[in-house]
């Protein structure tokens, strides 16, 4: 039997077909391997094009689908190679790895960049990998040769790479690679230039042949030979920057800065869009001290290429550094703007932000720029900075542990926590970062500088000394290693050398005025201080914008009993650095000393009005309100100084007391008096605080043991005497209660601690 549909029955079927294949081209369209796959394609074609901003989205894109995707985290690897962001392609080439552990390929560039990176150990590890999956992999045997002539063994390097080449004799590059080997010993330089040319014959498209090539032929002074060889190069591969830096390189020991401009030039046009490309006319800029002319340069190149980002941030970073702050805020918010995620732009604008003392902004832009990033080394580093300068040790500690372990090679990273190490006197963590980064680089003279700093600081002299020498042999134009050392005499009392040491120091680094302080110390040590005042004066002729140096003469000043020059001083200082906070303190002390410390009172408040992040200025404020009897203003700027850093302990201290003094809640002036005393464990301060309020509860054998702590360190503090002999009153102790009060009242006498002593002394009879 027949059956017939009626005219609604098919257009429901008609429906339902319609909407099931409309269905399925939805599917399809949302498949999230397709999807990925497209991306990745797509990212590949524009890769081939040299269109590597937009491969390099395109990747990015893939990701965003899975962010498991290995091809797309080897071929975003790829890009940022050619780009120069190798902290990025480590990043990445890492996460391939982890994801697809047998690519063999991906090893082999981790492994290459491992031994840049003088990691050679771990670049052993993954030829060792590859051998394990294909124990005739040619491209193990080249790596395992890096890895050996890293290490400084070149007979097991000739041994690896003439293994590779018994696998793959035809292969170009590792004919380049025993050309290296060979000739960087004379006995077969010429046996090497033949393997380079026999690379070149075989691949003359193989860059790292024509510039091994073109560096043996600048050792042999064939300097035309070079400069083919380069050109070469640069045609063979016109998106390749190590070769038109090569070049820029060769003619600028040639003296013909103008070539080598125009090569850098040129490279700035083509590589536009490479990071490297577009950064290496900066450098140059930057190296011959052109930092005008290097600004008008990429303006011009800016205009050309607007959408250019490499080019906006090298143009950036001549703005900074050419302090035009102005103009490289404009260009800073342009790219905060079309390229928020880009490293380099949140590192800008941070050192921008820093800079204008804008602390807390800079950190916040950077602790996102690091969620967007996780593996960008520059960015941690950066991090690390804007932590270190907003007070937060432990963040900045952090940041700069990690960026070491995304490049355990970053002496910029290394520098971070030997910084950090410094700030919080912690010299047995200075030594481990010194060693860490001789490691990495036994010709770090920065290294040798902490070393010895740890090791004077541990009385191992002689082993400083060596140390401090070594750091002026390696580079004797850094005034550093000479004001350690200096240092160093000045703690054996061995003062004329000492003197010696900081003349030479200055004469390096004239605007030095540390240099200069530990200078004028030296002098005051000889009972000399008006020589001291002569010889900072002179330093100021020399470097007349210095507000540091005006600083330190303020100081002088107070000291000699000059406080009219003082003042003048300081508000030299201020008038040249308005964010000089340690002119504003000489100031202070200047005021006080000549009577009038309400004009000091005045000034800090000013000064936390035009800075109102500055947690120090909101503490040193709270103190002189204190001295002056302002508790009310006193405890009102602790608050504010705590609110911008809960752990600042010397705020906390002083706070906590007045809220003693002053018959407030007792458990939170416990809180922050703990706060002060986990931030100063050693300061006799700190510990009188927590005593009292532990004796306001009644705790008394805890405050006994803290108060007879802190006596031993302030012998002549009255308002310790005191707390202790009314803690050994309330132990029953009456004989040391007296002998402490009577000590209280003969340290400060016509003070009201003077007369809470006598009252207690009458009672204890």
């Amino acid at each position: 039997m027949q059956i017939s549909l009626s005219r609604a029955t098919l257009r429901v079927s008609a429906v339902l077909t319609v909407s099931l294949a409309l269905g399925l081209t939805v599917g399809c369209h949302r498949d999230p391997n397709k999807q990925k796959q497209k991306y990745l394609e797509s990212g590949k074609r524009f890769a081939e094009q040299g269109k590597l901003g937009e491969a390099r989205i395109q990747f990015a894109n893939a990701l965003k689908v899975d962010r498991n995707f290995a091809e797309a985290h080897y071929q975003l690897s790829k890009i940022f190679m050619k780009q120069g962001s190798v902290g990025p392609a480590y990043g990445e080439l890492m996460r391939t790895v982890d994801l697809q552990p047998g690519n063999i390929q991906a090893r082999i560039d981790l492994g290459n960049m491992l031994v840049a990176g003088k990691q050679a150990d771990r670049a052993a590890d993954q030829a060792n990998a590859i051998l394990a999956i294909d124990p005739n992999n040619a491209d193990a045997h080249a790596l395992l040769s890096g890895v050996a002539a890293a290490k400084g063994d070149r007979a097991q390097a000739l041994v690896q790479i003439q293994k590779a080449l018994s696998i793959d004799p035809n292969r170009a590059s590792f004919h380049a690679t025993l050309g290296f080997l060979q000739s960087s010993d004379p006995t077969t330089a010429a046996a090497g230039e033949d393997q380079l040319r026999k690379a070149v014959s075989l691949d003359d498209k193989n860059i790292t042949a024509h510039l091994v090539l073109a560096a043996l032929l600048q050792r042999k002074g064939d300097m035309q030979g070079a400069q083919d060889q380069l050109k070469a190069a640069i045609a063979a591969d016109p998106k390749n920057a190590m070769a038109r830096a090569s070049l820029a390189e060769l003619y600028m020991r040639q003296n013909d800065n103008a070539k080598a401009e125009a090569t850098l030039r040129q490279a700035a046009e083509d590589l536009s869009d490479s990071e490297s490309g577009a950064g290496m006319l900066a450098t140059y800029f930057i190296r011959t001290n052109q930092l005008v002319p290097g600004a008008a340069a990429y303006a011009d190149l800016v205009a050309k290429h607007p959408k250019s980002t490499p080019l906006k941030v090298a143009y950036l970073r001549l703005l900074i550094l050419n302090k035009d702050l102005p103009k490289a805020r404009t260009v800073g918010a342009e790219l905060a703007k079309t390229d928020p995620n880009v490293p380099e732009v949140a590192v800008l604008n941070g050192m921008l932000l820093l800079n204008d003392g804008k602390t807390n902004e800079a950190l916040t832009a950077l602790q996102k720029a690091a969620k967007a990033n996780p593996d960008s080394l520059v960015v941690k580093i950066w991090l690390g900075r804007a932590a270190r300068a907003k007070g937060d040790m432990t963040l900045a500690q952090q940041s700069f542990r990690d960026a070491v372990k995304l490049n355990p090679g970053s002496l910029e990273a290394q520098s971070g926590l030997a910084e950090i190490s410094i700030d919080a006197h912690d010299f047995n963590g200075l030594e481990q970062v010194a060693e860490a980064a001789i490691a990495v680089n036994p010709r770090f003279a920065p290294a040798y500088l902490w070393r010895g700093m740890a090791e004077g600081n541990k009385r191992a002299f002689d082993k400083a000394d060596a140390d401090f020498h070594q750091a002026i042999k390696l580079d004797p134009k850094n005034f550093s290693g000479y004001l350690e050392l200096a240092q160093l005499r000045l703690i054996q009392q061995k003062v004329p050398e000492a003197k010696t040491l900081l003349e030479q120091a200055l004469e390096l680094n004239p605007n030095s005025a540390r240099t200069l302080r530990f200078l004028a110390s030296a002098l005051v040590f000889e009972k000399q201080p008006a020589q001291a005042i002569s010889r900072v004066q002179a330093q100021i002729a020399k470097s007349p914008q210095n507000s540091e140096m005006y600083d330190l003469l303020a100081e002088l000043q107070t000291a000699t009993g000059d406080p009219k020059g003082a003042l003048a001083s300081a508000e030299k200082a201020m008038q040249i650095n308005p964010n000089d906070g340690a002119a504003v303190i000489a100031y202070t002390r200047a005021e006080v000393g000549s009577g009038d410390p309400a004009k000091a009172v005045a000034k800090w408040q000013q000064w936390t009005k035009d800075h109102p992040t500055d947690v120090r200025g909101f503490t040193l404020l709270g103190s002189l309100q204190e001295s002056q009897g302002d508790r009310t203003g006193a405890m009102d700027s602790y608050k504010k100084a705590l609110a911008l850093q809960p752990e600042q302990p010397i705020a906390a201290n002083n706070l906590a007391f007045l809220m003693v003094e002053t018959g407030q809640n007792l458990d939170v002036a416990l809180s922050l008096a703990q706060v002060a005393r986990r931030g100063m464990p050693n300061s006799p301060s700190s510990g009188d605080t927590l005593a009292w309020i532990y004796y306001q509860k009644g705790n008394y054998a805890s405050a006994r043991d803290l108060l007879e702590e802190a006596i031993k360190l302030a012998p002549n503090d009255a308002a310790i005497h005191y707390h202790l002999g009314m803690t050994y009153a309330k132990l029953s102790n009456s004989s040391d209660a007296i002998t402490h009060l009577k000590k209280a009242a003969a340290l400060a006498p016509n003070t009201q601690t003077a007369k809470d002593a006598d009252k207690e002394l009458a009672l204890l009879g």
